[in-house]
């Protein structure tokens, strides 16, 4: 979360802008991003204790 969520009309916009504030041409490897219509974020998870 980094980064934070980023509004945008689209996911490859999304791509575009988080290219532009980070200053690369490609995004680095391992970096995901998705619509948080289809998977909201989850700030936290606890294990229940058994």
């Amino acid at each position: 979360m980094e980064y934070g969520p980023v509004e945008a009309e689209s996911l490859e916009a999304a791509k575009a802008q988080i290219r532009k504030r980070l200053g690369v041409s490609r995004l680095p490897l391992g970096f995901q991003v998705w619509d948080l219509a289809e998977r909201p974020l989850t700030r936290w998870r606890v294990a229940a204790a058994s």
